[in-house]
């Protein structure tokens, strides 16, 4: 058998390359390796090439490497001291916690949306009964009016000594009603001045001016936006294919991940992002500053 070990080759021979070198020198073929090894030829052909990004995790693919060296006679403690762990390992741990991320704030914005429709329902329902009390109020004034018009004349008739005197009997009849009258409109005037100080809070309230951006997405993508009152106008992710109109006062803080598959436009204006770098997500103003 062959009793080769990785200080037989060259200094610079990487682990691929030193398993490669001793199954040739035990005139073995991949297919053979793979079979021994209940593998696949494309594992020892990658394992030989040091290309570990499809193998599966790296406790599998030491477990892999140390069989290939038992086969061959190799020292495991050497061999695997050649072994160097790929960079996109900790790249995909990174893509796997940015899709957690991704996932808990899609959660987050959905119990954010029924409890915007809940609060809507509560005031409604509010407004409706404090409407109704309101009107139910303003319908009972003219019963009032009515009824002590008709208590102050009903006694006209049957006095014989104020029909006699009907100068008297006119000025009974107006005295009654007078104080009905006054206090129906003494009423109307407290409602039209509530009504008139809250005309002008609605209107005051309304009167921003208020700035749109529209994004198309071209591929799914993640957003979050921040008007100038601190207020955030859009979270979540988006799908491909999806348009998204927001409005606010600016400037707009804007995280956008994949920003080169999002056209982006202000106030009808198409946004030029290729400036930004080149990453997975961009932070930026709306407008954007120099």
């Amino acid at each position: 058998m062959n009793d080769m070990s990785p200080e037989s080759t060259e200094q610079q021979a990487s682990l691929g390359q030193v398993l490669a070198s001793a199954r040739k020198d035990a005139n073995l073929t991949i297919e053979v390796v793979a079979d021994r090894l209940k593998l696949s030829p494309k594992h020892i052909t990658k394992l030989e090439q040091d290309d570990y990004t499809s193998l599966g995790p790296i406790t599998f693919v030491k477990g892999y490497i140390k069989a290939y060296c038992t086969l061959l006679q190799l020292d495991q403690a050497q061999t695997l001291a050649l072994f160097q762990a790929p960079e996109s390992v900790a790249e995909n741990k990174s893509m796997q916690s940015f899709s957690r991320r991704t996932e808990k704030e899609a959660n987050d914005s959905r119990l954010m949306l029924v409890s915007y429709v809940i609060l809507a329902i509560v005031l409604g329902s509010s407004g409706f009964m404090y409407w109704q009390t309101t009107s139910n109020e303003s319908d009972v004034i003219v019963p009032e009016v009515q009824s002590t018009i008709s208590e102050s004349e009903a006694p006209v008739p049957e006095s014989s000594e104020e029909s006699d005197t009907p100068s008297d009997v006119a000025l009974t009849a107006e005295d009654a009603v007078e104080p009905a009258v006054e206090k129906a409109e003494s009423d109307k005037p407290v409602l039209d001045v509530v009504e008139a100080e809250q005309a002008p809070a609605e209107e005051t309230s309304s009167t921003p001016d208020l700035n749109t951006i529209v994004m198309h997405f071209k591929d799914d993508s993640w957003v979050e936006i921040f008007d100038a009152s601190s207020e955030r106008i859009a979270f979540g992710v988006k799908k491909a294919g999806y348009t998204m109109t927001v409005q606010g006062v600016a400037p707009f803080s804007v995280v956008l991940g994949r920003h080169q598959q999002v056209a982006v436009e202000l106030d009808g204006q198409a946004v030029d992002l290729s400036s930004l770098p080149r990453n997975r997500s961009a932070k930026f103003k709306l407008p954007l500053t120099e």
